[in-house]
């Protein structure tokens, strides 16, 4: 049985980004039409995300199945702290083929932004995740640098 996540987004509040939040509106959007929720074979990842090296202070990942590999699958978001992200805050994956976009922050709060600035462009990245849960470290590749 599927459960649904509902979620109102507050733009503009005090503490996120409008980017971050709309971001996060239309990925949950996307997954609340195709229908969404955990199932047995919903598996949780964890890892690491580093930029150049370093780890990312704050951001984004998003996690889509890939539909054109076959993946009907359901998606999720999940927030990077310090350099560590994990999908158990959120619906988690079904593995296989997915479509990963990463948004980096410097997580130096500015304004109402306490997220920081973009250190890069979103990456986006197709792979294969694994079918059990554990351990999946993202790294950035320095040629995504932000354009100033």
């Amino acid at each position: 049985m599927s459960a649904c996540l509902e979620v109102a987004v507050p733009l503009g509040r005090s503490g996120r980004s409008g980017a971050v939040w709309l971001f996060s509106a239309l990925f949950l959007a996307a997954g609340l039409a195709a229908g969404c929720g955990a199932s047995d074979t919903t598996i949780h990842l964890t890892g690491a995300v580093t930029y150049d090296g370093q780890p990312v202070p704050a951001g984004m990942i998003q996690f889509s199945p890939d539909e054109a590999k076959g993946n009907p699958g359901f998606g999720c978001v999940a927030m990077i702290r310090n350099g560590q992200f994990t999908t158990r805050d959120s619906l988690g994956v079904l593995g296989g083929a997915y479509v990963i976009r990463v948004q980096g922050l410097d997580g130096i709060a500015a304004g109402e932004n306490s997220d920081g600035a973009p250190i890069f462009r979103t990456y986006e990245m197709s792979v294969e995740l694994p079918m059990k849960s554990g351990q999946f470290d993202i790294d950035v590749p320095l040629q995504t640098k932000k354009k100033r």
